[in-house]
C-alpha cells in the first residue's frame, strides 16, 4: 500500500475511527417503525406460514366440529322472607342479600335438582346423555359384538367383556345427570336477582326443552320448598303449645312486642291488687277485663299474620320472566367469529416468533454490529457474484474496500496484507484476489500470495515453486501476469504448504517477503487459511504488516468472529479491520440492515477460483509465462541437510 499520505490526508481517516468508537460505544440504539418493518421482511415467510397454518386450521375446525345450539331462559327470584312472620311494607322493604342469591344458583346446580330434569325429560333413554341407552355409542359397540361372536369364538377376534356390561338404571341415571350439569350454566349479572339458565345440545329444539323444563321445575320447587316450610312452622308450633304460644315466642314485630309489653305490665298491676283485694273486687275484675281485652288483640294479630303466612306460602319464591326460544343458528363453531379471532391470534404468535429469532440470530449482516463487538472498523462489503459467468464484476466494492486499507495511520515503505476469514468459503480467495487485482488496476504494482490449502489446485504441478524454494529456480520464474494487468502478479505457494511439502517454513517465508519487496511491489496482498481451521494465518500474522478479517454475510456468526479475532489476537496481529463478503445487495437493502453495498463495475477483472484463474467470460486465462529478470538473484532460502 502507498505509505505517502499526508497529514490532511489523514484527517479523514481519523474521522472515520471517531465515526468507529461511536457505534462501538453506544449503549443502545432505538426501534423505530423502520426496524419493525424490516423485522417483517426479514421473516416474512416464517411470518406468512404460521398465520397461514393457524388460519387454516380454525377455518377447516369451525366447518368441521359438530355444531352446538344454545338456549336461555331467564327466572326472576323474590326477596326472600328471611323473617317469617314480617309485615307485607316489611317484607317489600328487605333487601335479598348476596349469599342467598348465590345459594338459589346452587341449588339450580345440583345433582338432585338434576335428576328432578332427568326423570321430567327421561334423559335416561337419550343416547346423547346415556352411551348404554337404545342407540348409544356403548349399545352400538354391544350390537356389533354379537355380530362378531362367531369370531371370539374361533379365537380370531377380541371382545371387551366391559363393553358387553350393562350399569344398573341407578347408574345410568347419574351418568344422564352429570351429562346434564355439563350442558347447562347458571349465571347473573351483578347484584341482580335475574338468573339465566343457558342449556347447550346439539340439538336446538332439545336445548329449548331442557331450558324452559328447568326454569318451570325450579318456580314448582320453591313453591313446594316453600309450602314445607309452613308445615314445618305449623308443627313446631304445635310441639311448643300451639300457634300463639309458638308466635309469642318467635315473633319481633313491633305491634305484637307492644301488646305483649302492655299484658305483661297488666298482669303485674294484677298482681300487686291481688295482695290487697279479693278477686271480685272491682279493680280486680276490671283488671281481668283490661288483660282479656290485650290478650284478643294479640290473637287477633296473630291470626291476621297467620292469613298472610298461608296466603304467601301459595306464592313461589322465582317467577318466569322469559322461556327459551329456537335457535336460528349454532352457538359454535361460529366461523365469522373463530377465523377472525385465529387470524388476530396466530398474527400476534407470528410476529412474537419472528422477534425471537431474530434476538436469537448471531449471524453478521451489519457493519455496526462487527463495530460494536471488536471495535474495528468495518471496511466495506463485497457483493456476492452472478450466477451468470457473463455478468460483470463488481470490482468497484473490492476497490473500495483497498482504498480502505491503503489509508492507514502506519506509514510504511511497502505495505503487506494478509486476507483471511474465519472458516472456509470458496469466496474468501476470489475476495481477496479482486482486492489485488483491484490495487493493480489503480496503478500499484501488486502481487497476490496464495497461502490457502483450502484453495488449492492439485491437478497443477508444484515442481516450479519447489525448485524456488530449494534455490534451483529465480523468483521471477514463479510470479505470473495476468494479460491487460501488467502491475500485477500472483504466486500460489499453497503445495508447498501442504503436509507432503512443508517447504515453506517461517526462515523461508521471511526470505520470500523480502524478495518480493525488493523486485519493486508496492503491495503485497497473502491470502491465508481461515483461522478456525487452521493455524496458518497466526504463523503468518508477524509477516505482514495489516490483516483483514473476511466474514460470509449471513453466515459467519458473532462466536466465530469473536474467536477468530481472539487468536490472532494472541501473535499480536494488526488487525486493520473487517470486510463482509457475499453480501446479496438487493436482500441487504430492503432488509435495511444498514451500509451500502457498491456494485458499479470498474473492470472487468479476471477471477480466482479453486486454484484457477479465470477471465470475465469464464473462461481459463492463460498467464503470461514467467518472463527472466536481470542476473541479480533474490536471497536464496535456507535447504535443509
Amino acid at each position: 500500500m502507498t505509505p505517502f499520505v499526508s497529514n490532511d490526508r489523514l484527517s479523514a481517516r481519523a474521522r472515520y475511527h471517531e465515526g468507529v468508537d461511536f457505534a462501538s460505544n453506544r449503549n443502545g440504539h432505538t426501534v423505530g417503525l423502520s426496524d419493525a418493518w424490516a423485522l417483517i421482511k426479514r421473516r416474512r415467510w416464517l411470518i406468512a406460514s404460521v398465520i397461514f397454518f393457524c388460519t387454516s386450521i380454525a377455518t377447516v375446525a369451525s366447518y368441521t366440529l359438530p355444531e352446538t345450539y344454545s338456549a336461555s331462559s331467564e327466572v326472576v327470584l323474590e326477596r326472600k322472607d328471611i323473617r317469617p312472620f314480617a309485615t307485607d311494607a316489611a317484607l317489600t322493604s328487605l333487601e335479598r342479600d348476596r349469599s342467598a342469591a348465590e345459594t338459589e344458583m346452587d341449588v339450580l346446580q345440583s345433582r338432585q335438582f338434576a335428576g328432578r330434569i332427568v326423570d321430567e325429560l327421561n334423559l335416561v333413554k337419550d343416547p346423547t346423555f346415556n352411551p348404554h341407552a337404545s342407540g348409544g355409542e356403548v349399545s352400538q359397540r354391544f350390537s356389533d359384538d354379537i355380530f362378531l361372536y362367531p369370531t371370539y369364538v374361533l379365537g380370531i377376534g377380541t371382545s371387551s367383556k366391559a363393553s358387553r356390561i350393562v350399569p344398573d338404571a341407578k347408574e345410568q341415571r347419574d351418568r344422564a345427570i352429570s351429562m346434564l350439569l355439563s350442558q347447562f350454566d347458571v349465571s347473573r349479572t351483578g347484584e341482580s336477582l335475574a338468573v339465566r339458565i343457558t342449556v347447550t345440545n346439539s340439538r336446538p329444539w332439545l336445548a329449548v326443552t331442557i331450558a324452559n323444563t328447568i326454569a318451570k321445575l325450579y318456580v314448582e320447587s320453591s313453591l313446594e320448598f316453600k309450602q314445607d316450610e309452613r308445615t314445618a312452622d305449623t308443627q313446631r308450633a304445635l310441639n311448643t303449645g300451639g300457634a300463639v304460644a309458638f308466635l309469642r315466642q318467635s315473633t319481633t314485630q313491633p305491634l305484637l312486642i307492644t301488646l305483649r309489653n302492655e299484658e305483661a305490665r297488666l298482669l303485674q298491676s294484677k298482681a300487686e291488687l291481688g295482695a290487697r283485694f279479693g278477686k271480685n273486687h272491682p279493680k280486680m275484675m276490671e283488671a281481668d277485663s283490661q288483660i282479656a281485652g290485650v290478650r284478643r288483640m294479640i290473637g287477633d294479630e296473630v291470626q291476621r299474620i297467620l292469613s298472610d303466612l298461608e296466603a304467601e306460602s301459595l306464592k313461589p319464591s322465582a317467577r318466569i320472566v322469559s322461556m327459551a326460544a329456537t335457535p336460528n343458528s349454532p352457538s359454535f363453531p361460529r366461523p365469522g367469529i373463530i377465523i377472525p379471532a385465529a387470524f388476530t391470534s396466530s398474527t400476534f404468535l407470528a410476529l412474537l416468533l419472528a422477534l425471537m429469532l431474530e434476538t436469537t440470530d448471531s449471524r453478521i449482516r451489519t457493519g455496526q454490529r462487527i463495530s460494536e463487538l471488536l471495535h474495528l472498523p468495518n471496511l466495506g462489503y463485497v457483493p456476492i457474484r452472478p450466477t451468470n459467468s457473463s455478468s460483470l464484476t463488481f470490482a468497484e466494492a473490492e476497490r473500495s474496500v483497498y482504498m480502505a486499507c491503503r489509508y492507514s495511520e502506519t506509514k510504511q515503505a511497502h505495505r503487506v496484507l494478509m486476507m483471511t476469514s474465519c472458516h472456509p468459503n470458496a469466496a474468501n480467495a476470489s475476495t481477496a484476489w479482486r482486492i489485488a487485482t483491484a490495487a493493480a488496476a489503480d496503478g500499484r504494482p501488486t502481487i497476490f500470495l496464495n497461502l490457502d490449502l483450502q484453495e488449492k489446485d492439485v491437478s497443477r504441478s508444484t515442481e516450479q515453486f519447489d525448485r524456488y524454494l530449494r534455490n534451483e529456480a529465480l523468483l521471477p520464474d514463479i510470479i505470473q501476469t495476468i494479460p491487460g494487468l501488467p502491475e500485477f502478479g500472483f504466486i500460489d505457494a499453497t503445495p508447498a504448504m501442504s503436509q507432503q511439502s512443508m517447504l515453506l517454513d517461517a526462515d523461508n517465508m521471511g526470505v520470500l517477503m523480502a524478495g518480493l519487496q525488493q523486485s519493486g511491489y508496492d503491495l503485497i496482498v497473502l491470502n491465508a487459511s481461515p483461522v478456525l481451521t487452521t493455524g496458518d494465518a497466526n504463523w503468518l500474522s508477524p509477516f505482514v504488516d495489516g490483516v483483514v478479517l473476511m466474514a460470509t454475510w449471513g453466515t459467519t456468526t458473532e462466536e466465530q468472529l469473536l474467536d477468530a479475532v481472539a487468536q490472532l489476537r494472541l501473535n499480536h496481529a494488526n488487525l486493520i479491520g473487517v470486510v463482509i463478503n457475499q453480501v446479496i445487495p438487493k436482500v441487504h437493502a430492503r432488509y435495511h440492515n444498514g451500509g451500502f453495498v457498491k456494485t458499479a463495475q470498474r473492470v472487468r477483472d479476471p477471477v480466482w477460483k479453486n486454484g484457477a484463474v479465470y477471465d470475465w467470460n469464464g473462461n481459463t486465462a492463460q498467464p503470461d509465462a514467467p518472463t527472466a529478470t536481470s542476473a541479480a538473484r533474490v536471497p536464496q532460502f535456507p535447504v535443509d541437510a
